[in-house]
């Protein structure tokens, strides 16, 4: 932060109290650092910057039924439904054959 008087003229150029002059390039003519949107809601994420996403409020939103994968155990051999399929749930079938055996 400098405590000297900075002006700044009508084209945006910035005259520091030394007679040093500096314009900042526009956003088109930049090749890394991006000026930070108008939105005071936007985060920096690795070169960019991000707006948070328009999402259902709560009570619009429907949550999956969940279930534990232990559940399958107890469910007959490959049954399909949603909770069997699972990736988990199949390594834990594996591994309870595996002990069975």
């Amino acid at each position: 932060m400098t405590h000297n008087e900075v002006k700044v003229l009508p084209d945006g150029t910035r005259v520091y109290a030394d007679a040093h002059r500096y314009k900042p390039k526009p956003d088109e003519e930049r090749t890394y650092a991006r000026r930070k949107p108008d939105d005071p809601r936007a985060v920096r994420w690795r070169s960019g910057w991000l707006l948070p996403l328009e999402l259902l409020p709560d009570e619009q939103r429907v949550m999956p039924a969940t279930r534990l994968d232990s559940e399958t155990l107890s469910h007959r051999a490959w049954c399909q439904c949603e909770v069997c399929v699972r990736p988990s749930a199949i390594a834990l079938w594996r591994r309870e054959r595996k002990l069975r055996a």
